[in-house]
Formats: structure tokens, C-alpha cells, sequence
């Protein structure tokens, strides 16, 4: 696996290597000891999938602390264009979004720190999406901001978005807690 640098600090490219054969593919997702010399978490203790049907936006999500986690994602089924927004005061990519095309067949994943947001739109007819966090779920916590406010170039128009992703706050509206802290 390669861990690939992005213009958010602390967040990563996952490159991994997909085995075909004639049974399918077999790609490994994560191994602690690259993740630890590349000083990446490996507190994972939640592990989530969705199902997403073609013109899906979930997004755009995160925990405020004190539970905030890292993320780790992959695209198991189908393709989707993943986005991250970094909401970190201070940070040299503050409200900066970056998108990454995400396929079951690609093997690319993403690791992304705390302090940033995280969406993807479902570009294919199913997209499968896989998620390890590191803290658990908390609804007190769980937040979001509008995935039509961030500066970000998406290639649709009106997805299908749940209520409680239209009702996010746009990010001009949002009164960020996370505070950029340089490695």
C-alpha cells in the first residue's frame, strides 16, 4: 500500500494493490505497522457500510469533539466521488475540498484526519462504501455542513440527499471547533 500525500494536511491517498484472478480480486485495506510508520491512527472501533443508489450525496459529515475521529474509507461496490473539506482553523487548507474517484476496482481508499468533513456522491448504479472510525458514534456530537456550501465543482445538480443532509448549515454559517496542530 501507498500513502499518498493530498493538499489537506494529514490527509491521505490510499493506494492499495488489487489481486485479480479468475475467483475476483483480493485487496488488503489496512495493516497496522505500514499505518504506524506512516504516523497514521489505528484506533479503530467502529466500522460502518452503505449502500447508495446512482445520484446519492451523503455528506457532508463529521463528529465535533470531544468525539472527532480519523477516517479511513474505501469504495467496495461501484464508483462514487469522494470528497473531504478541511475544517481545521489554522490549517494552510482551511475550507479547501478536495475530490478523489473511489472504485471497487481502483484500490484507492482515503484516510482522513480529524477536524474534516467527509462526503461522496454515488456515481454508479450501486456504490458500496466502507468506513472505519476512530470513536464511536455519539448523536450529540454529529454534524454536517450543506455539500452544495463548500467550494467544490460537484457534477450534479439536485441529488438525493436524506432530511437530515439537507438540513445542514451552509460552511459560512459554521462556527468550526477544530483547531489546526501541525505534527
Amino acid at each position: 500500500m501507498l500513502v499518498e500525500d493530498t493538499e489537506i494536511p494529514g490527509c491521505h491517498v490510499l493506494q492499495t494493490r488489487v489481486l485479480h484472478d479468475e475467483r475476483g480480486t483480493f485487496t488488503k485495506t489496512f495493516h497496522a505497522p505500514m499505518f504506524e510508520d506512516a504516523t497514521l491512527r489505528t484506533d479503530w472501533v467502529e466500522e460502518y457500510f452503505t449502500l447508495s443508489a446512482q445520484g446519492v450525496v451523503r455528506g457532508m459529515h463529521f463528529q465535533r469533539p470531544p468525539a472527532d475521529h480519523a477516517k479511513m474509507v474505501f469504495c467496495l461496490v461501484g464508483k462514487v466521488l469522494d470528497v473531504v473539506v478541511d475544517l481545521r482553523k489554522g490549517s494552510p487548507a482551511f475550507g479547501r475540498a478536495l475530490g478523489f474517484e473511489l472504485t471497487a476496482d481502483n484500490g484507492r481508499g482515503l484516510y482522513l484526519p480529524a477536524g474534516c468533513a467527509h462526503g461522496f456522491l454515488s456515481l454508479s448504479g450501486t456504490s458500496g462504501m466502507y468506513y472505519k472510525v476512530t470513536s464511536v458514534y455519539s448523536p450529540e456530537h454529529d454534524a454536517g455542513i450543506a455539500w452544495d456550501s463548500i467550494d467544490f465543482d460537484w457534477p450534479i445538480a439536485d441529488p438525493l440527499l436524506s432530511p437530515r443532509d439537507r438540513s445542514h448549515p451552509a460552511l459560512t454559517d459554521f462556527d468550526t471547533p477544530f483547531i489546526f496542530a501541525k505534527d
